[in-house]
């Protein structure tokens, strides 16, 4: 497998090339209710839905913006062995179709759960499901890494949808859970864990169709179509 080789110059580069790219594909990122406050003294475990190919990406911007760890982030092999740069990003590797990678892959997860300045993103469903299935589909492995980890954590459940409203490019929405913090002796089941991320994308859904503003995180570019809308709403 391939571990996560974080480098700080890495980060602050694509730190730009990301803004620029979410800008540029976004109309806006708006997140949802208030910020998650996780407890700075234990590890954290961020447990998003998986709904599109931006997934990783957001939740590495949401840690840039909102949460400040070292995010460990677990992407399928072929991605990770195409893409080398993304070991220095935090990315670590699994591979679904071998017994002993995806053992090892849950080992390492367990381990990034070691250090209390570290965050460890899992996209539990193992692959892209629209947002509205149901049940989404939570896998085993996050059990393993729980048990295999045996010292408390910080679980921080999250909903991301897109929604495109009017605009040409669609708005990003994000809603976090409630902090929970799960020990060896008090252990939530990954099915509590997966309807506990489904109430939040139900609450994300009410959001949109209420058109709640949230709080913007980033604005993208306007494209010639929406600054030609725009001059007329203004004219």
């Amino acid at each position: 497998m391939f571990s996560a080789r974080h480098r700080p110059w890495a980060q602050a580069l694509f730190s730009l090339y990301l803004t620029g790219l979410l800008r540029r594909h976004f109309h806006a990122l708006r997140l949802l209710g208030e910020p998650p406050a996780p407890p700075p003294g234990l590890p954290l475990l961020i447990l998003p839905n998986h709904g599109n190919w931006w997934d990783g990406l957001f939740l590495w911007e949401l840690n840039r913006r909102l949460l400040g760890r070292r995010l460990h982030l677990m992407v399928l092999e072929e991605h990770v062995a195409r893409f080398r740069f993304l070991q220095r990003l935090g990315a670590f590797s699994i591979r679904p179709g071998s017994r002993l990678e995806v053992a090892a892959s849950l080992s390492y997860a367990a381990s990034v759960l070691g250090d209390p300045g570290n965050a460890l993103g899992l996209f539990p469903q193992g692959r892209i499901r629209h947002p509205a299935e149901r049940p989404l589909g939570f896998q085993r492995g996050l059990e393993r890494i729980l048990r295999a980890h045996g010292a408390p954590v910080a679980i921080l459940p999250l909903a991301m949808r897109c929604e495109y409203y009017e605009n040409q490019r669609p708005e990003a929405l994000f809603l976090f859970g409630r902090v929970l913090t799960a020990g060896p002796r008090a252990f939530p089941e990954v099915v509590w864990l997966e309807q506990r991320v489904e109430a939040l994308l139900e609450e994300a859904g009410r959001a949109a169709v209420e058109r709640r503003p949230g709080r913007v995180l980033l604005e993208g570019r306007l494209q010639p179509g929406e600054r030609r809308r725009q001059r007329g709403n203004n004219a």
